[in-house]
C-alpha cells in the first residue's frame, strides 16, 4: 500500500515542478508588469498634500497625496450612469531621490496641493530604499492639444453583450496589473454626471492610445463595452473606442470597429 502511494505521487509531483519552472519563466520573462517585485504600473491624477525627506544612511523621499476612488457598497442606478460617487482617498508614496537625476523630487516639492498626472509603480515587494510599496516615477505634463501621434478617433471592437454607451468624461488612472494574467484596470470619470466608474480595456493598443489621452487638459468622448461577466478582468467594463469630437459608437465607428 505505501509503495503504491509513493509510486502513484511522484507522476504528480513531477508534474507540479514541470508547472513550477513553466511559471517562474514566465514571470521572469514577461512584461514590465510581471517583473519580480513588480504588481502594476500606470498613471494617475492626484494631489499631493505632504512630501518630505527621509532618511540617514538611505535617503528617500515620502510623501501623502489624494486619489479618487469610491465605495463598492454604494447603492447607485447603474444603467442611468449614476455610479459611482467619488471619494478623496489619502495615500503614501515614495520616490527615490536619484530619480530623473533628483529633479523628480524637486518637481513634487513645486505641485504641492496641485493636481498632476503621474506615472508610478507598485511593488510587492517593498524596497529597502522606499518606505511604502507605491512609488511615483514621474511627473506627465498636461497638454491642450493631440500630438502629432494622438488620433482624433480610436475604435476598437466591442467585447459587452449587455450594454454599448459613450460618456463624456476623462480617465483618471489606469494601470496594467497582475502577476500571472495581466490585465488594463482603471477609472474614469463621467463629467456630465459628476461620477466615476472602474473600467478595464482588452485590447493593447486601445490601452496605450488611453495613456496618452491622459495628459489631454480637455475632456474626450468614452465609448464604454458593458459584458455580462468579467473574465480574468476585474470590471464588467471594457472601453472601446476613444473619440475627440463626437459621441463614441456612431455609425461609422460601428462600422470600423466590426471590421477590426
Amino acid at each position: 500500500m505505501t509503495k503504491g502511494r509513493i509510486l502513484k505521487l511522484i507522476p504528480m509531483a513531477s508534474i507540479s515542478i514541470r508547472k513550477f519552472i513553466f511559471l517562474s519563466m514566465l514571470v521572469l520573462s514577461a512584461g514590465p508588469a510581471f517583473a519580480f517585485g513588480t504588481y502594476s504600473e500606470g498613471q494617475t491624477v492626484m494631489t499631493i498634500k505632504r512630501f518630505e525627506s527621509s532618511g540617514v544612511i538611505i535617503e528617500s523621499w515620502e510623501g501623502s497625496a489624494e486619489i479618487v476612488t469610491f465605495s463598492k457598497d454604494e447603492k447607485c442606478a447603474e444603467t442611468e450612469n449614476q455610479c459611482y460617487t467619488p471619494v478623496r482617498t489619502l495615500i503614501l508614496f515614495s520616490v527615490r531621490p536619484e530619480a530623473d537625476g533628483g529633479k523628480l523630487a524637486a518637481e513634487l516639492q513645486k505641485n504641492i496641493n496641485k493636481e498632476i498626472l503621474v506615472s508610478y509603480t507598485i511593488h510587492r515587494i517593498e524596497s529597502l530604499a522606499l518606505s511604502t510599496d507605491f512609488e511615483v516615477t514621474g511627473i506627465i505634463e498636461v497638454q491642450d492639444r493631440l500630438g502629432p501621434d494622438l488620433p482624433a478617433k480610436k475604435v476598437t471592437r466591442k467585447t459587452g453583450g449587455k450594454r454599448n454607451f459613450s460618456v463624456l468624461g476623462k480617465i483618471l488612472r489606469l494601470e496594467y496589473a497582475g502577476t500571472i494574467v495581466g490585465t488594463y484596470e482603471g477609472l474614469y470619470l463621467d463629467t456630465q454626471s459628476g461620477k466615476v466608474h472602474p473600467f478595464s480595456i482588452t485590447a493593447q493598443d486601445m490601452a496605450a492610445h488611453a495613456m496618452k489621452v491622459m495628459s489631454l487638459r480637455r475632456e474626450y468622448n468614452i465609448g464604454v463595452s458593458q459584458a455580462y461577466a468579467t473574465g480574468f478582468r476585474k470590471s464588467d467594463c471594457d472601453i472601446f473606442e476613444i473619440n475627440m469630437n463626437e459621441p463614441a459608437g456612431t455609425l461609422d465607428s460601428a462600422k470600423e470597429s466590426e471590421s477590426k
